[in-house]
């Protein structure tokens, strides 16, 4: 076999495979993975000195409004579902800070992020709110993936419009709000939280 027709094939098969990758589905987890270690490099962390604060006043990077600054009110007038169709407010959650998640199945940044969250989750759980809540048209696929994947944390829909201060346009997005409610930070894209100075961060949230 000639060298052009060898180097044919051997494209041919390369391209033969993306489109078996990408007609099943397989790239998303393939692409979350890979997302993943860059995850554990830190360079997409939050920076956390973004923290409530009165005497100055740090802006959020990506917000949409200019009310939207550390130390101001979160909007905690906002309502979603959760798993099993239940009407649930933030305002109505306990006295504690939120760690708010919005994401997708179909966000492959979103899906690298999960495992540092469940652990997260795990070690949180009971001192902050977690509220997880996806943007899947179809609230069942992201129940699935939460079961196949074996996540605990809770999941959610958005049961109306979302104020301004969330619809940053990006996913994921993760809003932290403190004990006060009082907005603490908004990271877009993904990040990994499971590290011990986002657990500090928060102990010093409540």
């Amino acid at each position: 076999m000639h060298t052009r027709q060898k180097r044919l094939l051997k494209y041919g098969t390369l391209f033969a495979v993306l489109v078996v990758v990408y007609s099943t589905g397989l790239h998303k987890p393939i692409i979350a993975t890979l997302q993943r270690g860059i995850l554990k490099t830190g360079i997409m962390n939050p920076k956390l000195k973004e923290v409530p604060d009165t005497a100055g006043k740090t802006r959020v990077k990506g917000a949409n409004s200019t009310a939207v600054e550390p130390g101001d009110p979160a909007d905690l007038d906002v309502q979603f579902f959760d798993e099993e169709g239940q009407l649930v407010s933030l305002d109505a959650m306990p006295h504690k800070p939120y760690f708010i998640n919005f994401w997708a199945t179909w966000c492959p940044p979103c899906i690298a992020e999960m495992p540092g969250i469940a652990n997260l989750y795990a070690d949180k759980k009971e001192e902050v709110n977690f509220v997880l809540v996806s943007f899947d048209t179809d609230f069942e696929k992201a129940k699935a993936f939460k079961a196949k994947k074996g996540f605990d944390f809770p999941i959610y829909r958005i049961a109306y419009d979302l104020p301004e201060m969330y619809n940053t346009g990006s996913l994921p997005t993760t809003v932290v709000i403190n004990a006060e409610g009082k907005l603490a930070l908004i990271h877009l894209g993904m990040a990994d939280y499971d590290t011990e100075e986002f657990r500090e961060y928060l102990e010093e949230l409540q």
